[in-house]
C-alpha cells in the first residue's frame, strides 16, 4: 500500500513549491527578457559598427578615387607620360629599353628593395635621367603623403614608362600577351582604363602580386587625356595596411570586436590586431551573414571565428570600381552573454534567500490549520467505526473547519438513518427474487426462438402462459416478429425460384409494412423489370440478323472494289519511278556541266588576281618612283643650301683675312661637292622621270588586259550561275517526284491496309451473325405472362447498337467510293 504524505508536510511541501515554480518561473523571465535585451543591444551595436566602418572605407574609396581621377586630368600628368614615353623610345638605339632601365634603375640600384624610391637619378641613361631627376621627387612625395605603395604612368602602348617604387613590373608591357606580368590585375585594369572614358575609374580586388614580393595588392586606374586626345594611364597601387588603418578606426564594440574587409573568396584583406600572423588572404570567414553580404544584402547571423570560437557577425555590402566585398563587424558570444550571466547568477542568490523565508514562514502558518484537522480526523475514524455516538470538534468554528466539522456531523446522522433503512430492506427480498426468475425463463425462452431464427428456423415461438401483463405481451410481440420475418422470406423465395426457372410470371401478394413492404416492391421490381428486357431483346435479336446481313453485303462489294484500286495504284507507282529515274540523270548531267564551268571560272578570276597583282606591282612602282624624285628633289634642295652656307662661309673667310684662309679652302670644297651632288640629282631625277613614263605606259597595257579578262570571266560567271539554276532545278523535280512516289506507295500500302480490314469486318460481321442467332435460342427459354409490357418503339439496347454500326459502315463505305 502507497504511503501518503500528511497534510502538515504537504502545506509547507506546497507553498515551498509554490513559491519555488514562482520564483523560476519570474527568474526565468527576467533571464529571457534581459537576454533578449542584451542581444538586441548587441545586434544594434554590431550593426552599426559595420555600417560606420562600411561608410569609412566607401569614404577613403571615393577619396582615392577623386584624387586619382583629378591627377589624372591635369596636364603635367599628361606631359610627363609624354617625357617618359619618348625618353623610354630614345633608349631602342642603345638596345632593348626594359633591359636598360631596369639595371639602371633596379640591378645597380643602391638602395634594398622597398627603399628603391629614394634614387633620384642613375647617371647611366641622360636623356630618361633628366626627366626623371626632375618629376620623381613629386611623385614620391605624393606616393608617401597619400599613403599609396606605388604611383605608376603607362603610354598608349601600355608600357609603365614610370613607377616610384621601382618594382620588376617597372618598364615591362601590359599589353594582352604582352611582358611578364601583362596577365595580372594590374594589367587588366590598365587596359580596362585604357578604352574607357575620362574620369572613369577602374578596380582590381586585393590579390598577391609578384613584383611586390607576393604582397596582396589592389589597383586602381583612370585614363589619362590631354585636349581630348588619349596621352596613357595613371595608376595607383595599394596596400591592405591602409585598409586596414580604415577599419581600426571603427568604435563601439567590446573586447573581443573586430572588423574586416572579406573578398568574394570569403578572405580577408585587412590584419586582424589579436593574431601574430598576417591574416590577409589567409584568414577566411564563413557564414550566412558573410554570404548574404557579398550577395548584395546586408545580415547578422553567427559564425565560427578563432580556432572555432562562436561569434556573432553583422555584415554590411560594399560595391565599389566593380568590385564586390562585404564589410563584416564581429564579437565573441561569450562577451555578448557575459552581462546576462551576471544577471543570472545574482537571482539564483536572491532567489535561494527567499526560497528559505517562504520555507520557515509556511511551516509557521501550517501548524495553524493540520492541529484542528488531526482532530476533525479522529472524530471520522470513530464515525467510520461505527461509533456514531461520538462528539464531532469544531462544530463552533465559523472557518472551512467549522464547515467542514458540520459535514462530519451531517455524515453521522446518516448513519443512523441508514441503520434503521437496513432492517426494513431484508423484508423486501423475498417478492424480488421471485420476479427475477420469471424473467429469467423468459429471457431464456426468447433467446433459443431468436438463436433459431438466426439459424433459418423460424418455426419455434415463444411461450405466452404468463402472469404479469407486460411480460406476456412481449413474448407475443416475438412471436408475431418471427411470424412476419418467415413468412415474408417464403414469399420472397419462392419468387426468386421461379426465376431461377426462366419464369417470369410469378410475384410478391401477401401484406407487408416497412422494410417488408420495400423488399416485396423492389422483389416485384426485379421480376418486371426482368420481364421487360427479355420482351426488349427478342425484338432486337431479328433485327441484329437483318442489319449484319447487310453489313456482310456492303463488306463484300467494298473488298472487290479496295481489290481493283490497289492494281491500278501499283501500276502508278511503276510509272512515276521510271520518271524519277529518268529526272535524276538529267540533274546529274546538269551538275557535272555546272562544275565544269565553276572550274572554268575559278581558273579565269585566278587570272584575273595575277592582273590585278600585276597592275597593283605597277602602282607600287609608280608610287616608289614618285618618292624617289621627292627624295631628288629634297637632295637638290640640301645641294642648294649647302652651297649658300659655302658662300657665306667664304664671304666670313674673307673677312677673316689670314685667320680664315683655311676655312675659306674648306668652304670652297664643299661648295664644289654641293655642285656636283646637284649635278648628280639632276641626272638620276631625269632617269627616273624616264623610268615613271614607261612605267605608267606599262600600267595601261596590262589595265586593259585586266578589263577585258574582267569582261570574260564575267560570261564564263553568268554560264555557271545558269547552269548551277538548271542543276537546282532538275534536284528539286527529282526530289518532288520521289515525294510523290513515297505518297504513291504509302496509297497502295494503306490500299492493301483496307483490303485486310475489310476482310477482317467480314469474319466479324459472321461471328456477329452467329451469334444474334445463339442469343434468339437463350432468350426463348424464357416464360412471359400475358401482362407484359411490349417493347417500346424507340431503338435502344441492341438496336442502337446495330444503327451505330450501320451509320459508320456507311460512311466508310462513302470514303471508300469517293477514294
Amino acid at each position: 500500500m502507497t504511503t501518503q504524505l500528511k497534510l502538515a508536510f504537504k502545506l509547507p511541501a506546497m507553498v515551498v513549491a509554490i513559491a519555488l515554480v514562482t520564483g523560476a518561473s519570474l527568474a526565468l523571465a527576467a533571464y529571457a527578457v534581459s537576454s533578449s535585451i542584451v542581444n538586441n543591444q548587441a545586434e544594434q551595436r554590431l550593426t552599426a559598427a559595420a555600417a560606420n566602418a562600411r561608410s569609412s572605407l566607401d569614404a577613403y574609396l571615393n577619396e582615392v578615387a577623386e584624387d586619382l581621377t583629378l591627377f589624372a586630368g591635369r596636364s603635367e600628368i599628361a606631359a610627363a607620360i609624354d617625357l617618359f614615353s619618348g625618353a623610354m623610345r630614345s633608349l631602342k638605339g642603345q638596345g632593348d629599353p626594359v633591359e636598360l632601365l631596369q639595371d639602371a634603375y633596379i640591378t645597380r640600384n643602391p638602395n634594398p628593395a622597398g627603399e628603391r624610391l629614394k634614387l633620384e637619378t642613375s647617371d647611366w641613361l641622360p636623356v630618361y635621367d633628366l626627366h626623371h631627376r626632375s618629376l620623381h621627387a613629386d611623385f614620391r612625395d605624393m606616393q608617401e603623403r597619400r599613403g599609396y605603395y606605388d604611383v605608376l604612368l603607362f603610354d598608349t602602348n601600355f608600357n609603365n614608362v614610370y613607377t616610384v617604387s621601382k618594382d620588376a613590373d617597372f618598364a615591362t608591357n601590359f599589353a594582352e600577351g604582352g611582358g611578364p606580368w601583362a596577365d595580372s590585375d594590374l594589367g587588366k585594369v590598365v587596359r580596362s582604363a585604357m578604352a574607357g572614358e575620362a574620369g572613369q575609374v577602374f578596380l582590381s580586388d586585393f590579390a598577391p602580386y609578384g613584383p611586390s614580393g607576393g604582397a596582396p595588392a589592389s589597383f586602381i586606374a583612370s585614363p589619362v587625356f590631354d585636349q581630348g586626345f588619349l596621352i596613357g594611364v595613371l595608376a595607383y597601387q595599394m596596400s591592405t595596411g591602409r585598409i586596414g588603418e580604415v577599419l581600426d578606426r571603427t568604435q563601439g564594440l567590446g573586447e573581443s570586436g573586430e572588423t574586416y574587409l572579406v573578398g568574394q573568396d570569403g578572405l580577408v584583406r585587412n590584419d586582424a590586431a589579436r593574431t601574430e600572423d598576417n591574416d590577409v588572404l589567409v584568414l577566411s570567414l564563413q557564414g550566412d551573414a558573410v554570404s548574404a553580404a557579398l550577395a548584395g544584402t546586408a545580415a547578422i547571423g553567427p559564425l565560427s571565428h578563432h580556432e572555432g570560437a562562436a561569434y556573432v557577425a553583422a555584415s554590411e555590402p560594399l560595391t565599389f570600381g566593380g568590385v564586390d566585398w562585404a564589410v563584416v563587424a564581429l564579437e565573441s558570444e561569450a562577451d555578448i552573454s557575459a552581462p546576462s550571466a551576471g544577471l543570472r547568477n545574482t537571482m539564483l542568490v536572491i532567489g535561494l534567500v527567499l526560497l528559505a523565508l517562504a520555507a520557515i514562514t509556511s511551516i509557521l502558518i501550517a501548524r495553524t490549520i493540520t492541529r484542528p484537522i488531526t482532530r476533525l480526523t479522529d472524530a471520522m475514524a470513530e464515525i467510520a467505526g461505527d461509533k456514531l455516538d461520538a462528539v464531532v470538534p469544531g462544530l463552533e468554528r465559523a472557518d472551512e473547519l467549522g464547515y467542514m466539522a458540520e459535514a462530519v456531523d451531517v455524515f453521522r446522522s446518516n448513519g443512523l438513518k441508514m441503520r434503521d433503512l437496513r432492517s426494513a430492506e431484508l423484508d423486501m427480498s423475498e417478492e424480488r427474487a421471485r420476479r427475477v426468475t420469471v424473467i429469467q425463463g423468459l429471457q431464456q425462452d426468447i433467446g433459443a426462438v431468436v438463436g433459431a431464427a438466426i439459424d433459418g428456423d423460424f418455426s419455434r415461438r415463444v411461450g405466452t402462459e404468463l402472469d404479469d401483463p407486460e411480460l406476456r405481451q412481449l413474448a407475443l410481440d416475438v412471436n408475431d416478429l418471427v411470424a412476419t420475418v418467415d413468412r415474408g422470406l417464403t414469399e420472397t423465395g419462392s419468387v426468386l425460384a421461379s426465376l431461377a426457372r426462366a419464369d417470369l410470371t410469378h410475384r410478391m401478394t401477401g401484406d407487408y409494412k416497412g422494410a417488408f413492404a420495400r423488399l416485396k416492391q423492389d422483389t416485384n421490381g426485379v421480376a418486371e423489370q426482368l420481364g421487360d428486357i427479355i420482351t426488349q431483346l427478342r425484338g432486337t435479336s431479328g433485327t441484329l440478323k437483318t442489319a449484319t446481313g447487310e453489313i456482310l453485303s456492303g463488306a463484300n462489294d467494298l473488298s472487290e472494289r479496295t481489290t481493283r484500286q490497289a492494281a491500278t495504284i501499283e501500276e502508278t507507282s511503276a510509272a512515276i519511278e521510271q520518271l524519277s529515274r529518268t529526272v535524276v540523270d538529267n540533274a546529274a548531267q546538269a551538275e557535272q556541266a555546272s562544275q565544269q564551268a565553276r572550274t572554268v571560272s575559278s581558273e579565269a578570276e585566278a587570272s584575273g588576281a595575277v592582273m590585278g597583282e600585276a597592275t597593283g606591282a605597277m602602282d607600287r612602282i609608280t608610287q616608289s618612283s614618285a618618292k624617289i624624285s621627292n627624295i631628288i628633289g629634297l637632295i637638290d634642295d640640301i645641294a642648294f643650301q649647302t652651297n649658300l652656307l659655302a658662300l657665306n662661309a667664304s664671304v666670313e673667310a674673307a673677312r677673316a683675312g689670314e685667320a680664315g684662309a683655311g676655312f675659306a679652302v674648306v668652304a670652297v670644297e664643299v661648295r664644289r661637292l654641293a655642285q656636283s651632288a646637284a649635278s648628280a640629282s639632276s641626272d638620276v631625277k631625269a632617269l627616273i622621270e624616264q623610268s615613271a613614263d614607261e612605267v605608267k605606259g606599262g600600267t595601261r597595257l596590262v589595265a586593259s588586259a585586266a578589263e577585258r579578262l574582267v569582261v570574260v570571266q564575267e560570261a564564263i560567271r553568268a554560264n555557271a550561275t545558269m547552269l548551277d539554276g538548271i542543276a537546282r532545278a532538275s534536284r528539286e523535280q527529282a526530289a518532288s517526284i520521289d515525294e510523290v512516289n513515297v505518297a504513291v506507295r504509302q496509297l497502295d500500302e494503306m490500299t492493301q491496309h483496307n483490303a485486310a480490314l475489310v476482310e477482317e469486318t467480314n469474319a466479324a460481321i459472321e461471328q456477329t451473325e452467329a451469334q444474334a442467332n445463339e442469343l434468339d435460342r437463350v432468350i426463348s427459354v424464357f416464360t412471359l405472362g400475358g401482362g407484359a409490357r411490349p417493347a417500346p418503339e424507340r431503338e435502344s439496347g441492341a438496336r442502337g447498337v446495330i444503327g451505330d454500326l450501320k451509320a459508320v459502315a456507311g460512311a466508310y463505305f462513302g470514303r471508300g467510293k469517293a477514294g
